[in-house]
């Protein structure tokens, strides 16, 4: 079986998290930015990657990734998914044939970057949006006060670029634009093709992770996030008890009951 999570605000946490958690923490990311699981979810983590194959699959740049040094030391996934799925990490190098096929599709399959950003450059504010940043090449995002940021006209700007082939996700402080045709589950589909594997547990908590966690054969969710937010009414989705820091060490333990 193979676990594939998203990272942040799914395993790892920022430490804004650590206010409403008055138990032990350990620091995976340390050095300019931190971020922190459970102690005893860490150790639980270990447990899943010493059975099956854990992938972890994250918004984050390549760059980001590497910053978490849980993941360079303590525990070495072979694979891992970044850039939202428009990269894979295969021992910790890029697979240039999967990259080049994303490649040739974003060509053919969505609008340019540059004209996506044309459009959202009218709608953003410096009273509430920092300018946007390009990742990896393939899809831009940017530091929003969410508090001040006009929300119907984000949801109109959203729905129109669902036409262009454009997800909008809205994650903590940062707002993503990312091409519908990068997702986390197309690349974790080539990652289960090369160990031979299919069976797979997920764990996301936003939009962004929405194709991952339906392609899986099981999935969980935090009470938290996005995905929260838009199912948690519906009945039909599978949520820990526990949100915030918690929730990592309870979707861990739901891994282990599967296997």
């Amino acid at each position: 079986m193979i676990f594939a999570s998203d990272l942040d605000r799914t395993l790892i946490y920022s430490g804004k998290f650590l206010t409403e958690f008055q138990g032990k923490v350990k620091a995976v990311e340390t050095g300019k930015y931190y971020s922190y699981m459970t102690e005893r979810a860490a150790e639980l983590l270990k447990q899943v990657a010493a059975r099956i194959t854990f992938v972890p699959c994250t918004t984050r740049t390549i760059e980001q990734y590497r910053r978490i040094q849980f993941f360079q030391g303590e525990i070495v996934p072979q694979f891992a998914i970044v850039s939202n799925g428009a990269n894979i990490l295969l021992e910790g190098t890029e697979d240039s044939t999967y990259r080049n096929h994303i490649t040739r599709i974003l060509a053919n399959e969505c609008l340019a970057g540059d004209e996506i950003l044309k459009e959202i450059n009218k709608l953003l504010s410096a009273k509430w949006a920092q300018p946007m940043r390009q990742a990896d090449g393939v899809f831009h995002y940017c530091i929003i006060d969410r508090d001040k940021a006009p929300l119907e006209e984000l949801i109109a700007f959203s729905q129109w670029a669902s036409t262009q082939k454009w997800n909008v996700s809205i994650q903590g402080r940062k707002l993503y634009l990312v091409p519908l045709v990068i997702n986390k589950w197309s690349a974790l589909e080539r990652v289960a093709s090369i160990i031979g594997d299919t069976r797979v547990f997920a764990a996301g908590d936003s939009l962004l992770d929405l194709p991952l966690m339906q392609g899986a054969h099981y999935a969980v969710s935090p009470a938290h996030g996005e995905l929260y937010e838009q199912f948690s009414e519906l009945g039909k989705w599978t949520f820990t008890e526990t949100s915030g820091i918690r929730a990592g060490e309870q979707i861990l333990e739901m891994v282990l009951e599967k296997m």
